[in-house]
């Protein structure tokens, strides 16, 4: 089995790859709806306070990789017949590093200015969303602390979401397009990086 990663910083436009992912006819797990599923199941309103609560907390009681082992878990009990699963909104490179110790995954990163995320998620409107600019850089902060720019900086393809949405999804559809036609020479792509602590 084959993963392909979607790491960006909130707002980014990460979501994009669903509509890639329906013409491939690809599955497409979630991490963010994970971690929205836990706040709720800890009876906890969806706000972008409690929802970074919880994704901190989650980390304090599995560890780094605490999402990653979630959504590998997901996948074992209702994906496991797929060869190529979409594994979208990974934050950190203990994740990354997790997925790779488990199968092959070549991650590819969505990159957006600050200016036009915030725009974006203003629009978005999505419950656990702002549109205070206070609480947006919070938010970029927590989600820095992750380790997500290390998960950015180390990704095997980027694309430069600060056009529309068309330009977004051909960009994306050109790299599924390069793995799914070089499977081999991915499947046997599978750094760790032990450095990170």
């Amino acid at each position: 089995m084959l993963l392909i990663g979607i790491t960006g910083m909130p707002g980014a436009g990460k979501s994009a790859i669903y509509e890639v992912a329906k013409k491939y006819n690809l599955p497409v797990v979630s991490m963010g709806d994970v971690v929205r599923y836990e706040t709720k199941k800890r009876g906890l309103e969806l706000t972008p306070e409690n929802v970074g609560k919880t994704a901190i907390k989650l980390r304090e009681e599995f560890g780094d990789e605490a999402i990653a082992v979630a959504c590998l878990k997901y996948i074992k009990d209702n994906l496991k017949d797929k060869n190529i699963i979409i594994i979208e909104g990974i934050r950190s490179l203990y994740e990354v590093n997790y997925f790779r110790k488990h199968n092959p995954l070549v991650l590819i990163a969505i990159h957006s200015s600050p200016l036009t995320r915030f725009e974006r998620l203003k629009k978005r409107g999505r419950e656990d969303d702002s549109t205070s600019w206070d609480v947006f850089v919070e938010r970029d902060l927590r989600e820095l602390g992750f380790s997500i720019g290390h998960a950015i900086a180390l990704a095997d393809f980027m694309v430069v979401n600060e056009k529309n949405f068309e330009d977004c999804i051909n960009q994306l559809n050109n790299i599924i397009n390069e793995i799914l036609n070089n499977l081999d020479k991915y499947k046997k792509y599978n750094f760790i990086y032990k450095a990170l602590k």
